[in-house]
């Protein structure tokens, strides 16, 4: 299934459930309203909710907002004050022309909002008290009176609607009103028909697709999943909306379908930020999901974001979660949804007043449950760095310089959501981006070696797969990359549990006097080009060892000697390393050097027992 037939589909879902946005509808933010008395007088203008920074509480759903740049188009129903009152804001600052233009300019639009509400409620049977309200108050209002209106300073070029005296509604919201946009789109629509590209029926066809509006980082006033507007993308003579035949109910319903999946809101976290129902951010994109069944969804949702908080409504989802990554399938996990339930990832990333596509996938609930698991169990290392599982945003966030995301990661996302949601290899470039903050920073937490260790493990898997289906007689897949490997053989590994034990040595001979140690030096270049860095740290560390034995941490001293001697032991030539490692031995480097130092910070010998609460110390300087 395609995307837009996914989304009408998912519409046509929404429909029969009663919960589908209206046609020519979209989220709104309407920050003022004018009550209008039956004769069209203005009887209030009320401010609508705010929060304690000034925004907009809640969107409402109102006609949706014409598209314009640099022409003269007129909401319906609601609008800026410019077209709504005929008043914007004057900058006294600026030249008496560009005043006389701008109060020209507000002009033009009062009277564009004026015709387009003449024009659309001029049917004589149209028989409402709010359509003949407005337009008595059209046919009254003069802008000179802007002034003497409640709130008349703040609410110069904010979104203004109406609403009918005693009610709660707004005008939009009257069925009779509703009818009559519903009648115009209909006329509308009568123009070219032609063959839908969704339905399959032939249909009008739409010359403009819907704005989608709420994706994080696009415009405000929407963004276009389709849309043409030069020339070099036309072919055989069309132009816009007919180079890709979609029909205007199919547009309207892909639309609609979006725009609720983007803009529905299930609650705020701790920090009072909304948490989304149906998409989560990942960097600059914003993935967007749904399922065929409620219950699907709330899985999807815990799969790409899962819970950390203990609430009584997530216990469930967690429990789920769990089983799951502990390899259960899904239709163990939970007998709540059939595996088989039809799931939807969408990858969208803003691009000016348009939305780029970064990845569609259509698939089943237990095939991305078991993707999901593979990608957990590629991030799986001993000691795990967290309890809970990690998020994928929240691996993004080890990738960032400082852990501040920014544009330059904007690629790297989406290519790594695809992989987790594909099963494929994942990009070269999170191998690269991890051991690049680790050298400039000098951190090798948990996430990022995690992360290392994931792209090491999946791509040996990979090929071991592809060997497996030419010589079934393979031995099975085993994860050497998991927890402390003494018979790996791999020169990075080693070298990196060598870089372990030299750094405990130092600590443990000199203490606290250590100020820059040698993973504040050397940890990037022992990584890279180890023949120029370890034979100077070799030759230095027997005097830490010493140090070390002076200071009464002989059983320290013994057990770190004997560390290194195995290690350099399984080097083909002792003393003689590479001169420099590739990216993947870099990689395998960084993952030896975490186990190596989380091996060291456990006592392994009854001296060494006594001596455990001044190697905590010690060691935790190494951090």
């Amino acid at each position: 299934m395609t995307l837009l037939a996914a989304l009408a589909a998912r519409y046509d879902r929404m429909a029969a459930e009663g919960h589908a946005p209206i046609p020519g509808f979209a989220p709104a933010k309407i920050h003022y309203t004018v009550v209008l008395s039956d004769a069209g007088e203005v009887r209030a203008v009320q401010a609508e909710p705010r929060d304690a920074k000034g925004r907009i509480v809640r969107e409402v759903m109102a006609p949706q907002a014409p598209k314009r740049t640099a022409g003269v188009a007129s909401g319906t129903f609601w609008d800026k004050t410019s077209y709504a009152l005929g008043c914007t804001a004057v900058d006294p600052g600026e030249a008496p022309e560009r005043q006389a233009r701008n109060a020209a300019r507000c002009a033009q639009e009062h009277a564009a909002f004026k015709l387009r509400h003449e024009a659309l409620l001029a049917d004589p049977d149209l028989d409402d008290a709010g359509c003949r309200a407005l337009l008595a108050f059209l046919g009254r209002w003069d802008p000179a009176d802007y002034d003497a209106l409640d709130h008349a300073p703040e609410m110069l070029d904010q979104n203004v609607a109406f609403r009918l005296e005693g009610e709660t509604r707004f005008l939009h919201d009257r069925p009779a009103v509703r009818a009559a946009l519903a009648g115009e789109a209909a006329a509308r629509a009568g123009g070219a028909a032609g063959l839908c590209l969704v339905t399959g029926a032939v249909a009008p066809i739409a010359r403009l697709h819907p704005s989608i509006k709420g994706v994080p980082g696009a415009q405000s006033s929407g963004a276009a999943l389709v849309s043409f507007n030069l020339d070099a993308f036309n072919s055989f003579g069309r132009s816009q909306g007919f180079n890709a035949p979609v029909s205007e109910a199919a547009a309207e319903a892909y639309g609609s379908a979006l725009n609720a999946l983007v803009s529905e809101q299930i609650g705020k976290d701790k920090k009072g930020n909304p948490v989304w129902a149906n998409r989560i951010r990942l960097g600059e994109d914003t993935v967007v999901f749904w399922a065929d069944t409620a219950e699907a969804e709330a899985i999807v949702r815990g799969l790409l974001d899962p819970p950390v908080d203990d609430a009584t409504e997530t216990q469930a989802i967690r429990d789920v979660l769990r089983r799951i990554e502990r390899g259960e399938r899904i239709g163990d996990a939970t007998f709540l949804v059939e595996p088989e339930t039809k799931v939807y990832l969408l990858g969208l990333s803003p691009n000016a007043a348009r939305l780029s596509v970064r990845f569609w996938r259509e698939g089943t609930l237990g095939d991305l449950a078991q993707r999901f698991q593979e990608h957990w169990a590629d991030m799986r290392i001993e000691p795990a760095p967290r309890e809970r599982l990690v998020p994928v945003w929240a691996l993004l966030y080890e990738l960032a310089p400082l852990r501040k995301i920014d544009k330059g990661l904007v690629h790297l996302a989406g290519e790594m959501m695809r992989a987790i949601v594909t099963g494929s290899p994942y990009p070269g470039a999170l191998l690269a981006q991890a051991l690049m903050r680790m050298r400039a920073e000098h951190d090798a937490s948990g996430l990022r070696v995690a992360l290392i260790k994931a792209v090491l493990n999946r791509r040996e898997r990979k090929a071991w797969e592809a060997a497996h289906r030419a010589d079934p007689t393979l031995p099975d897949w085993k994860d050497r990359w998991m927890s402390l490997n003494r018979d790996e053989p791999n020169e990075g590994y080693r070298l990196g549990r060598l870089f372990a034990v030299l750094e405990a040595a130092q600590y443990t001979g000199l203490g606290r006097r250590v100020n820059a140690g040698v993973k504040d030096k050397f940890f990037g270049s022992a990584s890279a080009t180890p023949r120029h860095v370890f034979p100077s740290l070799l030759r230095g560390v027997q005097d830490h060892l010493s140090a070390a034995r002076k200071r009464n941490r002989q059983g320290r001293a013994n057990r770190l000697e004997a560390e290194m001697r195995e290690i350099l032991a399984g080097f083909p030539s002792p003393g003689i390393f590479s001169a420099t490692l590739r990216p993947e031995d870099q990689g395998a480097f960084v993952v030896g050097y975490y186990h190596q130092d989380a091996d060291l910070r456990i006592p392994r010998v009854k001296d060494e027992i006594i001596e455990t609460a001044e190697t905590a110390s010690d060691t935790d300087e190494q951090d």
